[in-house]
């Protein structure tokens, strides 16, 4: 079983032994395509002249920076969330440890949320917009993580204007290449890192997460399969230069698979689906309808959680982790949407929400002997989370 340790950063400086000791748990929620948010909670008690006491060290305060690191067995730390505090919820009750202050951190692309404007684009793929609107923000001063898109089509309409915030058209502009626009925390504290582009669609070196045998890891994994999801995407475009006609039709199958099949075998019973109006003279026609077939193939959705200590890696989004459900045609590469890491001074442990766009036809290695649930008192005994001090 392994160990885990945890360090965390206030003001990109490094937390001390009494600083570490304030929090009673965290708890950090990621998930694509929305702002990553981490929830330190501490108590706070009264002291014998009525006053509260603990609450109000300047690395506490609206503004301030927190980043929290994991680090499973001999596995390099990992950033969970480095951003401002943007929340403190401060709840009093009169019994004795009952009250608490809980510290609501976003990342940092709450920088890119807050000032609505209008600006426009012209003559940029969307790609060019992005590192454009990342290298103007100061807390992105990580390596830009930038895919290319194609240049916009030769129309008189082809400017892009932003209407809302920053980060508002990023999405906007990502989602009908099939992108994704979204800040993760940097390899330094402080220094996040912008990224616009699809999902991967390999595995990076995670370890896969095992259901039964003697390698266990997972305590639970609940798929669920969507068989109305995948389906043709049909479109069509006026040219206003010279009034021609512009169509494209795209299927589930031009997607790129995470296994041997697609998720769901259709044939003619697929449905057809009608591109929305809004983004066809701004975007090649075909790249659009491409990248709304591939989105809806992930017909299979699923959730689970690890067994602590068990694990030996920390989940995030945005990666690819191999899944071995025995000899099921479930087994195979998940793309990981969402990770809940909770944090205490016993446990460590990891929920996650996980895609796929396929099936497979056996599985990924031969099943093993179902593993024997270990006692509590063993669990226990085994608990060893710990805090890194600098």
């Amino acid at each position: 079983m392994a160990s885990v340790f945890y360090r965390m950063f206030f003001d990109n400086e490094p937390a001390d032994q009494r600083r570490l000791d304030l929090f009673e748990q965290i708890v950090v929620r990621q998930q694509v395509d929305m702002m990553w948010e981490a929830r330190l909670e501490m108590p706070v008690v009264m002291d014998a002249r009525g006053r509260w006491s603990g609450e109000d060290e300047p690395f506490l305060q609206e503004h301030a920076r927190v980043r929290v690191e994991v680090k499973v067995g001999a596995r390099p730390f990992v950033p969970l969330i480095d951003g401002p505090v943007t929340e403190r919820v401060a709840p009093r009750d009169p019994q004795p440890g009952a009250s608490t202050v809980t510290l609501v951190v976003s990342d940092d692309s709450v920088f890119l949320d807050q000032e609505e404007s209008v600006e426009r684009f012209e003559e940029s793929a969307d790609s060019d917009i992005a590192s454009h609107i990342f290298a103007e923000t100061a807390q992105l001063s990580g390596p830009q993580q930038i895919e290319q898109t194609p240049a916009q089509p030769d129309n008189p309409t082809r400017a892009i204007v932003q209407r809302g915030t920053r980060m508002q058209i990023l999405r906007r502009l990502a989602r009908r290449h099939h992108m994704h626009a979204y800040v993760l925390p940097g390899a330094r504290p402080g220094a996040s890192v912008g990224a616009f582009r699809t999902f991967p669609k390999t595995t990076d070196g995670l370890p896969p997460l095992t259901l039964v045998g003697d390698g266990r890891n997972l305590e639970r994994f609940d798929p669920r399969t969507d068989a109305r999801r995948p389906a043709d995407v049909r479109a069509a475009t006026l040219s206003l230069r010279d009034k021609r006609i512009t169509t494209s039709r795209a299927t589930a199958a031009d997607a790129q698979l995470l296994g041997d099949a697609p998720a769901v075998s259709a044939g003619q019973s697929r449905p057809s689906r009608l591109l929305r109006p809004g983004h066809s003279d701004t975007v090649d026609l075909d790249q659009r309808t491409r990248a709304e077939a591939d989105r809806l193939s992930h017909a299979t959705d699923a959730t689970g959680a690890v067994m602590p200590f068990y694990y030996g890696d920390v989940l995030s989004p945005y990666r690819v982790v191999s899944v071995q459900l025995s000899d099921s045609s479930l087994s195979g590469d998940y793309l990981l949407t969402r990770v809940t890491h909770t944090l205490n001074r016993s446990v460590y442990k990891q929920e996650f929400g996980a895609l796929r766009n396929a099936a497979s036809s056996a599985a990924p290695g031969a099943p093993g002997a179902p593993a024997s649930p270990q006692p509590a008192a063993a669990l226990s005994a085994a608990f060893n989370v710990q805090m890194e001090i600098f």
